[in-house]
C-alpha cells in the first residue's frame, strides 16, 4: 500500500520541490491577475469583494509610496523656479545653445533665492540626512509592531512637514534644511517596514511581482510630480512654487485616511480576507509574531552584505539622476522646465514598463525552474547594471543632442528598473523572516548616496555648469553603478540562510521549556 506523502512544506521546498506536483499545484492558482479560483457563492459577490486582500494592500502601499516619491521628488523640480541660475549671475554656464524657433525657450520663472550650487546640493541632500537615521529601527519596529502604522504614519508626518516647507524656505534656507531632515525622518521607515508587510502577505512564487509593482508607485510618483510640479511652479496658483509643496502635502494626508481602512498588518487581522486566501498565505508564510533577530549571523552574511553594497551603488545612480536632472535639463540642455516637464519623467515611465515586465519573466523561471533564483536574481542584476552604466556613459558622447541625450537618459534610468526583481527584492529570498530588519540596514547604507550624490554634484558644477561637468558626474555614477552590480553577481547566494529559522527554532525551545 502506498504512503500517503507529507504535505507540509516549508518556504523553501514550495520553491525548489522535486515533486512537480506541488509547483503545478501552485501555478494553478495564477499569480496575481490571473488569481481567479472562486467558489460558486463568490459569483454572486460584487466585483470588488472578489478581489483578494493582497493586492488590495498592494494597491494602497502602491499610492503609499506614489504619495513618498511625491514629497521627495517636487523640490528637485521645485528648486529650478526657486533659485537664479548661474548663468543670470554671469557665471560659468557652458550650457548647450538655445534653439530660438523651439517654443520651449521661451523666458521662464525665476525665483527669489540666490543659492549657488553647493547650497543647492545641500537644500536637495538634507532630506536623506534625516532619512538615514530611521531606517534601521523602522524595520524593527514594523516586525515587532506591525508594518500598518510605521509606514502609515511616517507618510502623514512627512506630508504635514511639506505643507511648511514654503514658510521655511522664505524664512531662512538653514530652516527649510531642518525640515528636509525631519521628512527624511519620517519617511524612512517606508521601505523597511513594506519589506515586514511583504513577508506576512506575500507567497513565495509572487515575490517578484507584486512587491516591484507595489514599489513602482516611486516611478509614477515621479512621473506624475515632474510635469504637475513644473505647471504649478509656472503658475500663479497658490504663489506658483509654493503649490508644489502644498498640492502634494494635501494628497498625502487624504492617503492616509484610506490607508487606516483599507491595510492591515496580516491576513489573520484583515476583516475582508476571504478564509480561503488566508489559509493559503499562513500555509505558505508560516511565521510567529515575535522573533529573536540573529544578529551575528546577519553581520557574517556574505549574500547580505553583497545585497548592502549592489544596494548602495545603484541608489547612488537612482539619486543623482533624481535629484539633478531637471538641473541637468534646464541649465545644459536649455530645456523649459516648465513648459517640457513631461519629458522629465518619460524614462520614469520606461522605468515602470521595466519593472512589471522584469518581475513577470523573473517568477515565470524560478516558477518553471527554469532557473534558479540565484541565477535569477543575478541576471537581472547584471542586465541592470551595465545597461544603465553603458547608457550613462553614452551621454556625454551625444554632446548638445537634445534627442540623443534624451535617448541616453531614458534607456539609462529604465534599466534600473531590472533591479526591483533582482538585488533589490533578494531579502525575502535569504531572509523572510527577518526581511524588515534586512531592508532597512540595506537601505540605511544606501541612504548615504542620497546627500552624498548632490553634495558631489553641487561640488563639481559650483562655477562650472558645463557639459565636461556633467559628463565626469555620469562617468562617476556609471562606475560605481558597475561596481555593484559585479560584487553582488559574485558573492550573492539566493537560498535561504540556515539563521533564517534560528529565531523560530528558540521561540519554539522556549515555548516547550
Amino acid at each position: 500500500m502506498l504512503s500517503q506523502p507529507n504535505t507540509r512544506r516549508s518556504t523553501s521546498a514550495l520553491l525548489y520541490d522535486e515533486n512537480a506536483e506541488t509547483i503545478d499545484a501552485i501555478l494553478d492558482q495564477k499569480p496575481l491577475l490571473g488569481y481567479t479560483d472562486m467558489d460558486d457563492m463568490s459569483k454572486y459577490e460584487p466585483w470588488y469583494r472578489r478581489i483578494y486582500a493582497r493586492y488590495v494592500v498592494a494597491g494602497w502601499t502602491f499610492f503609499g509610496f506614489l504619495c513618498l516619491y511625491m514629497l521627495r521628488v517636487n523640490l528637485s523640480v521645485a528648486i529650478v523656479a526657486m533659485t537664479t541660475p548661474q548663468s543670470l549671475k554671469n557665471q560659468s554656464a557652458d550650457a548647450c545653445p538655445s534653439d530660438t524657433n523651439d517654443s520651449s525657450s521661451t523666458p521662464q520663472k525665476h525665483g527669489e533665492f540666490d543659492w549657488d550650487p553647493k547650497t543647492q546640493g545641500y537644500v536637495l541632500g538634507s532630506f536623506f540626512y534625516g532619512y538615514i537615521l530611521s531606517q534601521f529601527i523602522g524595520g524593527i519596529l514594523a516586525e515587532r509592531f506591525g508594518a500598518k502604522w510605521i509606514f502609515g504614519c511616517g507618510l502623514l508626518g512627512a506630508g504635514i512637514l511639506t505643507l511648511l516647507a514654503p514658510i521655511a524656505a522664505k524664512t531662512h534656507v538653514g530652516l527649510l534644511i531642518a525640515i528636509r531632515i525631519l521628512t527624511g525622518i519620517f519617511e524612512g521607515p517606508a521601505f523597511p517596514s513594506t519589506g515586514a508587510l511583504w513577508g506576512q502577505w506575500v507567497p513565495p512564487l509572487e515575490r517578484s511581482i507584486i512587491p516591484p509593482i507595489a514599489h513602482a508607485g516611486k516611478e509614477v510618483g515621479v512621473i506624475v510630480t515632474t510635469p504637475l510640479a513644473g505647471i504649478l511652479c509656472a503658475s500663479n496658483f497658490l504663489g506658483g512654487w509654493p503649490a508644489a509643496f502644498y498640492v502634494f502635502g494635501i494628497i498625502t494626508c487624504i492617503w492616509f485616511v484610506f490607508w487606516c481602512f483599507f491595510a492591515y498588518n496580516s491576513p489573520s487581522q484583515h476583516p475582508r480576507c476571504s478564509e480561503q486566501e488566508r489559509n493559503y498565505l499562513i500555509s505558505c508564510l508560516p511565521k510567529p509574531k515575535k522573533l529573536v533577530t540573529p544578529w551575528m549571523d546577519i553581520c557574517k552574511s556574505v549574500p547580505f552584505w553583497s545585497i548592502a553594497v549592489a544596494s548602495t551603488c545603484i541608489q547612488f545612480v537612482y539619486y543623482v539622476l533624481l535629484t539633478s536632472l531637471p538641473t541637468y535639463f534646464a541649465t545644459i540642455l536649455k530645456f523649459n522646465l516648465q513648459k517640457n516637464g513631461l519629458m522629465f519623467a518619460i524614462p520614469y515611465v520606461f522605468m515602470m514598463i521595466v519593472i512589471v515586465i522584469s518581475g513577470q519573466i523573473a517568477d515565470r523561471l524560478r516558477a518553471r525552474k527554469i532557473m534558479s533564483t540565484t541565477a535569477v536574481r543575478k541576471l537581472q542584476t547584471i542586465i541592470g547594471g551595465v545597461g544603465s552604466s553603458l547608457f550613462l556613459v553614452l551621454i556625454g558622447y551625444v554632446g548638445c543632442s537634445k534627442t540623443g541625450a534624451m535617448i541616453c537618459i531614458t534607456l539609462a534610468v529604465a534599466f534600473i528598473g531590472f533591479h526591483s526583481s533582482g538585488c533589490q527584492i533578494s531579502h525575502l529570498d535569504i531572509a523572510s523572516n527577518y526581511a524588515g530588519t534586512l531592508v532597512g540596514i540595506t537601505n540605511t547604507l544606501a541612504s548615504i548616496p542620497g546627500f552624498v550624490g548632490p553634495y558631489v554634484v553641487g561640488a563639481i558644477t559650483n562655477n562650472n555648469q558645463t557639459v565636461h561637468a556633467w559628463k565626469l558626474i555620469f562617468d562617476l555614477s556609471a562606475g560605481i553603478g558597475l561596481f555593484g552590480c559585479l560584487f553582488y553577481c559574485i558573492f550573492f547566494d539566493g537560498n535561504e540562510q540556515p539563521w533564517n529559522q534560528h529565531g523560530i527554532e528558540l521561540l519554539v525551545e522556549d515555548e516547550q521549556e
